[in-house]
C-alpha cells in the first residue's frame, strides 16, 4: 500500500515538472526579444577629408591643430620650401633674360627687313660719288706723272709705276662702292631674313620653357603649403613639425560639414548576412564606465559587401550614423554595437534556431528588382541628409 503511494506521489510530482518544464518551453516560444547582432566600431567623421602630403618633404609647420575650426583654403601646414623658393627666384630671372633675347631678335628681324633704309641708301651713294672723286684725282696725278716722267724727265719711273697704282686703287674702290650700292638697294637676302626668322624662333622656343619653368615651380612651391579644400574642424593629426613627409602621406585629418558623426564598424562573418541598411543600433561607447546608462542611438546606413581577413578571422565593415547620445561621443573613441536585426524568440535564442522570416528578408534583400542574384547583395541606398544632425548636434564631436 505504502509503496503504491510512493509510486502515485513520484509520478504526481514527475508530471507537476514535466508541466512546469512545458509551461517554460512553452512561454519561452512565445515570447520575442530583439534579435541582436554585437559589433564594435571607431567614432570618426561623417565627411573625413585627408590631408597628404603632395610631395616628399620634411614638416616646417602645422598651423592648424586638432580641435580648431577651418575655411576652404585656409593654410593647415606648411612643407620645407627653402630650395624650391630658390628654383622660383631663378626661374625668374631666366624669364626676363630670354624675353630680352626675344625682343632683340625682332628688333633685328625689323630692321632687315625695312632696309634700305633712306640713310642706308644716301650713305652708299655717297660712298660712290667719294670714289669718283678719287679716281677723278688718281686719273688727274697719272697725267701729270707721265708729263712729267715722260716728257721733262723730272719724275723717276718709280713715281710714275706709284701714279699707276694709285689709279688702279681708285679704279677698284669706285668698283666696291658700286657694288655696296647695289647691295644696299637691293635690301637684305632671303639667307638673312632666314637666318633672322631662325633667331626670332629660338628666342621665343627659350622664352616658352623658361615660362614652363616658372610656373612649374611655382606649382611646386605652392603645393608646399597644404590647405583644406572645405569647411570643416581637424579631427586628427599624425605629422608633427620635423619630421619627413613621404609622397602621399596623411599629415592631418580633418571632419567636414557633411553628415553627422558615424561610427565605423565591423561585425563577425557568421551575422553578416542578418544586417541590412536601416536597423537601429545601441550604441555602448567605451567613454563611460557606466554604458548602459549612457546609451546611445544609431542606424545603419552603410554596409560592405567583402569581408576583410584580419587576425585569423573575416569580419564584414559597416557605418552607422550616430542619432542620438547622451553626451558628445569624441572622434577616435571606440564603442560596442548592438544592432537590432529583429526578432525572435527566447527559445530560438537559447537553441540558436533562426527565424524562417529573417532568412526569406535576407534573400529578399539578396536579390536585384529583376529577380537575379546580386553579386554584391548588401549596398546602401543615398544618405537622407535632412535626418542627419548638424555640427552644432550634441552627437557631434567638440
Amino acid at each position: 500500500m505504502m509503496r503504491r503511494r510512493r509510486k502515485r506521489r513520484a509520478l504526481k510530482w514527475i508530471g507537476w515538472i514535466v508541466g512546469v518544464l512545458g509551461l517554460i518551453v512553452a512561454v519561452l516560444a512565445l515570447i520575442k526579444i530583439d534579435d541582436v547582432v554585437m559589433a564594435q566600431g571607431i567614432v570618426e567623421p561623417g565627411q573625413k577629408i585627408y590631408i597628404d602630403s603632395p610631395l616628399s618633404r620634411v614638416i616646417h609647420q602645422i598651423i592648424a591643430v586638432p580641435g580648431d575650426s577651418v575655411k576652404a583654403d585656409q593654410p593647415v601646414a606648411q612643407l620645407y620650401d627653402g630650395d624650391l623658393r630658390g628654383a622660383v627666384s631663378a626661374a625668374e630671372k631666366e624669364l626676363l633674360r630670354e624675353k630680352a633675347n626675344l625682343e632683340s631678335s625682332k628688333a633685328r628681324l625689323a630692321l632687315l627687313r625695312e632696309q634700305p633704309t633712306p640713310e642706308e641708301l644716301k650713305i652708299a651713294e655717297s660712298r660712290v660719288e667719294q670714289a669718283r672723286i678719287g679716281l677723278k684725282a688718281r686719273n688727274q696725278e697719272l697725267k701729270r706723272a707721265e708729263h712729267l716722267y715722260l716728257g721733262e724727265r723730272l719724275w723717276s719711273q718709280e713715281d710714275h709705276e706709284r701714279a699707276k697704282t694709285n689709279l688702279e686703287l681708285a679704279q677698284a674702290n669706285l668698283k666696291v662702292a658700286n657694288e655696296n650700292l647695289n647691295l644696299t638697294r637691293r635690301g637684305p637676302s632671303p639667307a638673312q631674313l632666314r637666318q633672322a626668322e631662325a633667331a626670332v624662333s629660338q628666342s621665343e622656343a627659350a622664352l616658352a620653357k623658361a615660362q614652363h619653368n616658372l610656373e612649374a615651380s611655382q606649382e611646386a612651391l605652392n603645393l608646399t603649403t597644404l590647405r583644406s579644400p572645405a569647411d570643416g574642424m581637424v579631427a586628427r593629426q599624425d605629422l608633427h613639425p620635423g619630421m619627413l613627409a613621404a609622397q602621399g602621406q596623411i599629415v592631418m585629418i580633418i571632419a567636414g560639414k557633411g553628415p553627422g558623426t558615424i561610427i565605423s564598424s565591423w561585425m563577425p562573418e557568421p551575422n553578416a548576412w542578418k544586417v541590412r541598411v536601416g536597423q537601429t543600433v545601441e550604441i555602448l561607447s567605451n567613454l563611460f564606465a557606466d554604458r548602459e546608462g549612457f546609451l546611445g542611438y544609431g542606424e545603419i546606413f552603410k554596409v560592405y559587401g567583402y569581408a576583410i581577413h584580419e587576425g585569423g578571422a573575416r569580419t564584414f565593415e559597416l557605418e552607422v550614423l550616430i542619432k542620438e547620445t547622451p553626451l558628445p561621443l569624441k572622434y577616435g573613441s571606440t564603442a560596442d554595437l548592438r544592432i537590432i536585426v529583429g526578432k525572435r524568440s527566447i527559445l530560438k535564442i537559447l537553441l540558436g534556431f533562426e527565424d524562417r522570416s529573417a532568412v526569406l528578408a535576407s534573400q529578399r534583400a539578396a536579390l536585384t528588382p529583376d529577380g537575379r542574384s546580386s553579386k554584391s547583395p548588401i549596398v546602401s541606398p543615398p544618405l537622407d541628409t535632412t535626418n542627419v544632425q548638424n555640427s552644432e548636434s550634441p552627437s557631434q564631436v567638440p
